[in-house]
């Protein structure tokens, strides 16, 4: 006899204790992918028996997750910002946190101003996709050095009919000469290489190249900040995600490149997570 929906999900969220903050949402997603119905589904009818191969990819799901393989890698899409987008492996997946600094992003852009706008180590491309959907009149380019990323963010660029320029860059460094913009963001890698978050979790699933620039782990904040100012108009603004402990080191590092009107925003679990700083006098 099959397995019924209730059961597999017990199953299953019981697996996922040891590698999740969440494993019955976990198990409910993958169940849910596997009978392509909505979560809801799962609740009406608890008691549904699961045809044979349903239960098979659902066993197969399962083991990967515990690999452990992130549930946006095996779904192939994660939400962010009420937007729908692909995810594969060759990019971070996508984090609630970073919703703070589209927030902050989107405050300092008028609706009715086309201001020019980069993001820096774009990954999947949600901010930059993002701003240009909710400030039509913005006009936005995005970096990445890994042609993977790109090809996944211009993916995801055509899924939601957004105009956003990819650049294959090592950050500042193939953007047009002469280029100003009035706005940079950027969600850079800013884990220490040596810190034992990154052996936790999914973490070992992601590419590392997006979540560690170094021994510090400052590396990437260094660099963005440092040339800011020969990219930015007066008044322009950056905006940047950081790690919980970084909040200090950002805002020295912001200050001694002129900076000023700086401060840090805290995250949904109440954590300082992202600094912005205007720049009045720019190179």
């Amino acid at each position: 006899m099959s397995e019924q929906i209730d059961t597999a999900l017990g199953w299953a969220s019981g697996r996922f204790e040891a590698c999740s903050e969440s494993p019955r949402l976990d198990a409910e997603l993958l169940l849910a992918h596997c009978l392509e119905k909505p979560r809801s589904f799962l609740y009406t009818w608890p008691q549904q028996a699961l045809s044979e191969d349903c239960w098979r990819q659902f066993q197969d799901l399962v083991k990967r997750r515990l690999q452990p393989t992130p549930v946006a890698y095996l779904l192939g899409t994660r939400e962010f910002f009420s937007l729908e987008y692909a995810t594969t492996p060759a990019a971070l997946v996508p984090r609630p946190e970073t919703e703070l600094l589209v927030e902050l992003a989107l405050e300092q852009i008028p609706g009715d101003a086309p201001l020019r706008i980069c993001d820096l180590g774009t990954g999947t491309g949600v901010i930059a996709i993002t701003l240009k959907k909710q400030r039509p009149l913005a006009i936005v380019c995005a970096t990445d050095v890994d042609s993977g990323c790109l090809a996944l963010a211009r993916e995801n660029a055509a899924r939601h009919q957004a105009e956003v320029d990819f650049i294959e860059s090592d950050w500042y460094q193939k953007l047009p000469a002469g280029a100003r913009f009035d706005l940079i963001v950027s969600n850079p890698p800013y884990v220490a290489a040596e810190h034992p978050f990154l052996a936790q979790g999914d973490l070992p699933a992601e590419p590392a190249l997006a979540l560690t620039p170094g021994s510090s782990g400052l590396e990437a904040l260094e660099v963005i900040i440092s040339r800011a100012p020969d990219f930015l108009n007066p008044g322009g603004i950056l905006i940047l995600e950081h790690g919980y402990d970084q909040q200090a080191p950002v805002a020295r590092l912001l200050q001694e490149q002129g900076f000023d009107q700086i401060r840090c925003e805290f995250d949904h679990n109440d954590l300082p997570r992202t600094s912005i700083g205007h720049l009045s006098q720019p190179r």
